[in-house]
């Protein structure tokens, strides 16, 4: 299915050194977050949903324990979370919910909170409840907030060793030719290669075509994969502009994700 590229929104240069810190957690000490955070956190939820566009975020200070219901069983559950963010959007809104919710974790991230990106494992009729839905609307995912505990269960530490196996990939697998790329292309390479993916996955490739930096999907995709490249796209965006050059994503052709083109391209 052919998705629409994400809405550019005003990104803060500072996620740039968030996305290299960022790392998800599951297991929470339980205790709420400061009011005070949360309200900061709330200006750039609200911030980033004030558009026309089809996806928003939604805090929810109070994280009822059985919206998180792990994979199968126990396994993957997010434990004593005291917050969430739902991630809500149109049924075609997932490259926008990915840029909007990264952009959200990142901006966690620098508050010094956790988070965790769940796109399976939680109870979607009751993150709706929670996130006061509009018509068309659904939560494409959420996301746990909370400060992490030290401990780390058997369960997270099986999930971190399989993740642990699909190391990132080479940049030349990511990005072949990229060295001879214009340098802001590379910067946005090098943050997209950082981009969390389901299951650490990288469903993403990227050429340059002409003046414009392009995405496509890799060989193999799943079923959250477009959630996965708006993600990817923000990173990219965010590298970009780390090297000066800002732009707008649109799409020319069906077999493309999305294609960033700079702002002085004609």
């Amino acid at each position: 299915m052919h998705l629409n590229p994400p809405v550019s929104r005003t990104l803060d240069p500072a996620w740039l050194e968030a996305m290299q810190s960022r790392i998800s957690s599951r297991r929470y000490n339980g205790e709420a977050i400061d009011g005070a955070l949360l309200d900061r956190l709330d200006q750039t939820c609200q911030r980033l949903s004030d558009t026309e566009a089809p996806a928003r975020a939604v805090l929810v200070r109070q994280a009822p324990p059985e919206v998180f219901t792990g994979l199968v069983g126990s396994y993957g559950r997010v434990e004593d979370s005291p917050s969430l963010v739902a991630f809500v959007g149109t049924d075609d809104a997932a490259h926008d919910i990915g840029y909007v919710g990264e952009a959200v974790i990142l901006e966690a991230t620098m508050l010094g909170l956790d988070t965790c990106w769940i796109a399976a494992s939680f109870d979607p009729e009751r993150a709706g409840r929670l996130a006061e839905l509009g018509e068309g609307e659904r939560v494409h995912a959420i996301t746990a907030l909370g400060h992490a505990t030290d401990k780390t269960g058997i369960s997270e530490k099986l999930m971190r060793a399989s993740l642990s196996a699909r190391k990132r990939l080479p940049m030349d697998t990511i990005a072949p030719g990229h060295g001879d790329w214009p340098a802001w292309a590379r910067e946005a390479a090098a943050a997209l290669r950082l981009a969390p993916s389901g299951a650490n996955k990288q469903p993403w490739r990227l050429h340059m075509d002409g003046d414009a930096l392009v995405i496509t999907e890799a060989p193999k995709v799943y079923w959250t994969a477009p959630i996965d490249f708006g993600i990817a796209m923000l990173h990219a965006e965010l590298g970009a502009e780390h090297a000066g050059v800002s732009g707008r994503w649109t799409t020319d052709r069906n077999d493309e994700v999305a294609r960033f083109v700079p702002h002085t391209a004609s």
